[in-house]
């Protein structure tokens, strides 16, 4: 059920940073990226591989706009 709902989340923030970028809206961008990476890392804390979930370059954008990089 954790997973489920977290890769749910994980969706969802991509979606939101897909459509933010898209509409070149900075400050949603912003918060969908921290959200994206936030919920990415609870998943790494889980011990859950999120590999086959997730756009790479969404990540290096989320990345970048939290100044991660």
């Amino acid at each position: 059920m954790f997973e489920e709902a977290l890769r749910e989340g994980v969706e969802r923030a991509q979606d939101g940073l897909r459509r933010a970028r898209r509409e070149d809206l900075p400050y949603e961008a912003t918060a969908h990226a921290a959200r994206l990476l936030d919920l990415l890392d609870r998943a790494h804390d889980a011990g859950i591989d999120t590999t086959s979930w997730v756009d790479p370059e969404l990540v290096t954008a989320a990345q970048a706009l939290a100044g991660d990089l």
